[in-house]
């Protein structure tokens, strides 16, 4: 399984709770972690047989590719887009409709800006402003350059740990988040075609598992990621998955994918990153959202 030591999310820690407590091993599987920054490639090429990762970074690789990569989505884990506005208190934005035509950051990973961009879009609001911030994010909003910072709800960790506050000029300033909560998947486990489905469905049910374990018991999975990434603080990790976590948990639970949803979502993220739309059958094994995912160990 593939990890990019330069995302930390609290989609990663289950899997580390499956580690800790054999829940792979129960289900014949003999996991390790290997570090890739591009998953989609990195599981086509055979490093790898599964990966954490997002639906826009295999849509992306495939669109580069010259045919397309044996890799498809097997399990769906954000239920729903975390995409949030950040504001500060004081704002007089209040609601996602209050976003459209708002200064917003095009910061130093525009994928933001525009999967920010792609849910105002989907929401039938109008499109934001999109300002480029090469200075730090603080300054910005901070300054008034712009009035909202796209970003994951699971990237709000740092603001989180210090009470929901940035820092400029000298002075604290409460922020708020603005949630808004796209019904289409963002994140999820991919396998390379060539892992047989039996296999692919013990993982499935491993690391659903290892959402329960993680909700109910969370020291093991924290512990055993700290010992994998120990410049990743334990508060940073036990926020992060506290961000996650109700996104996981949403709908029919960790896992769980449908036909309809993921149209809805392919369609989403090629329009909001201008990436082509593929078909269905080569972003996803269809016949897996025709199964529940049972955690039951």
């Amino acid at each position: 399984m593939t990890w990019c030591p330069n995302s930390v999310s609290g989609m990663h820690l289950p899997a580390f709770a499956a580690s800790e407590a054999g829940l792979f091993a129960e289900q014949g599987l003999d996991v390790a972690y290997v570090p890739s920054a591009q998953a989609p490639e990195a599981v086509a090429a055979g490093d790898a047989d599964f990966a954490l990762t997002s639906i826009v970074h295999v849509l992306d690789a495939q669109s580069r590719a010259a045919e397309r990569l044996p890799v498809r989505f097997v399990a769906a884990f954000h239920q729903r887009n975390p995409m949030v506005g950040v504001v500060r208190e004081d704002s007089n934005l209040r609601e996602a409709s209050d976003l459209a035509g708002a200064r917003a950051a095009r910061w130093s990973m525009p994928w933001y800006a525009h999967e920010y961009a792609g849910a105002l879009s989907h929401m039938g609001l109008g499109a934001p402003v999109l300002v480029d911030t090469p200075g730090g994010l603080d300054v910005a909003l901070g300054s008034g350059a712009v009035e909202v910072l796209p970003m994951w709800m699971d990237n709000l960790t740092p603001a989180r740990a210090r009470g929901m506050t940035l820092h400029h000029d000298g002075h604290d300033f409460a922020i708020r988040a603005i949630a808004l909560d796209v019904p289409v998947y963002s994140t999820g486990l991919i396998a390379a075609d060539r892992v047989p489905l039996d296999v692919v469905r013990r993982m499935r049910h491993a690391l659903a598992a290892g959402h329960e374990l993680q909700r109910a018991h969370p020291q093991p999975g924290l512990a055993g990621f700290r010992r994998c990434f120990p410049e990743v603080s334990e508060e940073h990790a036990r926020i992060n998955w506290e961000l996650y976590e109700p996104y996981a948990f949403d709908g029919a639970g960790p896992g769980a994918m449908t036909a309809a949803r993921w149209q809805d979502t392919i369609a989403h993220s090629a329009a909001a990153h201008d990436l082509p739309p593929l078909p269905a059958q080569h972003v996803l094994r269809a016949e897996l959202c025709m199964e529940p995912v049972s955690a039951q160990r």
